[in-house]
């Protein structure tokens, strides 16, 4: 009897369930338009996995992705090979650590900042990150296959050679110049816009009208070309040249604007934000906006919204226009408005702290090690929240906030002190700074509180 169906009327692991109880053979076929992945079963077990791009162990992970499509059995076709004998029912267990790692990536943006030392493969899965597709959408669409292009981006993450946009802060007043560059591109007359933007340039030095035109000339940038141009620069000079081509870029193509408006505007919107500007708030989710995505890309769980109304790129007005839109949409959630939030915003910023303490130590090393220990040897549902932490020197807040409904606030709070004191442990035996009791005793304080 054959089986066929939608993905969304019947799931994926409700089809393996029919075919593992029922210990059928044949042929299970998958397709979404023109992607299309075979399985092969024996008595109810799997043989063989063909998907597009790979096969077997490294097409195991893409099948957790398959939510929409459709599927449909072939009976007592014959598998082209047998090297697999895997239990469909536990496929989502055996994967479920690299399931979690995808999506935890899913909304962030890496850039390729360095390609010595590395294969052939290595350097095109990174060459995929171009700063604007999503690390999610790239494994799920890369020609390697999910597994192997999550193994090459764990291994470029951890030899520094693809970088959060976020990680250094020159790098990121690059890019978010150019997603603003290219915004403005879709705005605007495209050959009146370059003309201008080159007389603009020539008040500039060689150096930064080198740098401008290779984030320019074409849309997409070759990343490991600019990070050299910048990686050194002074972050002050630097931030002041932004700031001068920011202003270019949103006042480009105004017609003569009332001053007395816009400082009524200005006026309007002040009073209000006001409530809210002492605040300290965390993003929860990105916007389609990327105005708006650069201003929440600075929302790091410390300031205030006072403070990054002071070091954002835009003009008083358009900060302000923004600030409203993020509070509008509820893309960023005050600190005190949820308590489990609270905790894990408490913990990173320790975990920061600390982390910056043992690198200035030359300890970084055995200090992720040590955690990774910790993590690994934990009973704790809960420690799945921070078993990314050894990459990771930023917050991704929205990620915690989609996923922070399945823990109880009790359980977050205890594992947050056991893994407090762990850390404290790996400090006593390895550091030199006698001053980790004080950092303990606040970040504890706070959790109690």
């Amino acid at each position: 009897m054959s089986l066929s169906g939608d993905l969304k009327s019947l799931s994926l692991w409700e089809v393996f369930e029919t075919l593992s109880f029922g210990r059928r053979s044949g042929r299970l076929e998958l397709t979404n338009g023109s992607k299309k992945t075979e399985i092969y079963f024996e008595d109810g077990m799997i043989t063989h996995i063909k998907a597009q791009n790979c096969e077997d162990e490294d097409a195991i992970l893409g099948l957790n992705f398959w939510g929409d499509g459709y599927f449909a059995f072939y009976p007592d076709e014959k598998s082209p090979s047998n090297k697999l004998n895997l239990d469909p029912l536990h496929i989502l267990v055996d994967v479920s650590k690299d399931i979690d790692l995808v999506e935890y990536l899913e909304d962030l943006i890496f850039l390729f900042v360095d390609t010595k030392n590395l294969t052939d493969e290595e350097k095109e899965i990174g060459s995929l990150f171009d700063g604007l597709g999503k690390t999610k959408d790239i494994i799920l669409n890369s020609p390697y296959g999910e597994s192997r292009t999550l193994r090459a981006i764990t291994k470029l993450r951890e030899e520094e050679k693809l970088l959060r946009i976020d990680e250094n802060l020159n790098l990121f007043w690059a890019y978010t110049f150019w997603r603003y560059f290219l915004s403005t591109l879709e705005r605007e007359e495209e050959r009146s816009f370059r003309k201008k933007w080159g007389e603009f340039l020539k008040d500039f030095s060689t150096y930064y009208v080198s740098l401008f035109e290779a984030l320019t000339k074409e849309r997409k940038v070759v990343w490991y070309d600019i990070y050299p141009f910048v990686r050194d620069i002074s972050q002050e000079e630097f931030f002041e040249i932004i700031k001068k081509v920011f202003s270019f870029l949103e006042n480009y193509g105004k017609l003569g604007v009332n001053n007395i408006i816009d400082t009524a505007k200005i006026l309007s919107l002040s009073q209000e934000v006001s409530p809210f500007m002492d605040k300290i708030f965390v993003s929860v989710n990105y916007s389609e906006n990327i105005e708006e995505n650069i201003v929440l890309w600075f929302f790091d769980g410390e300031r205030s919204l006072s403070e990054i109304r002071e070091i954002l790129p835009f003009g008083e007005l358009r900060s302000l226009q923004i600030i409203k839109s993020l509070l509008d949409k509820k893309l960023i959630l005050s600190l005190g408005d949820n308590a489990k939030l609270d905790i894990l915003n408490s913990f990173f910023i320790f975990w920061q702290r600390m982390l910056n303490r043992f690198e200035k130590e030359g300890l970084e090393d055995e200090f992720r090690k040590e955690w990774d220990n910790f993590i690994k040897n934990s009973t704790s549902e809960v420690k799945h929240f921070f078993s990314h932490l050894t990459f990771e020197k930023k917050q991704n807040f929205p990620y915690f906030y989609r996923n922070i409904a399945k823990y109880y606030e009790g359980d977050l709070r205890d594992f947050v002190k056991e893994a407090v004191e762990n850390i404290t442990e790996i400090g006593k035996k390895y550091s030199k700074d006698r001053k980790l009791d004080e950092y303990v005793k606040q970040v504890l304080d706070e959790l109690n509180s």
